[in-house]
């Protein structure tokens, strides 16, 4: 299985985390798994995490996805206000050419 680095960018400090992953396909949602993750511990302690970042890099050091926490924060609250327009799309996800 293909090697993946999480690079998590909290407060100014990096964190880097190596996962195996079946596919390219799968790291953007594992980075969006992780920013939740992240954020119901920042919101235990009331810390405002919404300029963190996960950045996904494959084994050849090419970037595949980049996830913004505030696009995690604005998505999660829209669906708790009841919007009727769930994303589309994957929350806070770039990806790279």
């Amino acid at each position: 299985m293909p090697n993946f680095r999480f690079e998590i960018v909290e407060f100014g400090k990096t964190t880097i985390l190596d996962e195996e992953l079946p596919s390219a396909d799968l790291a953007s949602p594992r980075a969006i798994e992780m920013a939740h993750a992240a954020l119901l511990a920042g919101n235990s302690t009331g810390a405002d995490q919404s300029g963190s970042i996960i950045r996904v890099y494959d084994e050849a050091g090419y970037l595949v996805a980049t996830v913004n926490f505030s696009d995690v924060v604005r998505d999660n609250s829209e669906l708790q206000s009841g919007s009727t327009n769930p994303p589309t799309e994957e929350p806070g996800v770039m990806r790279s050419g």
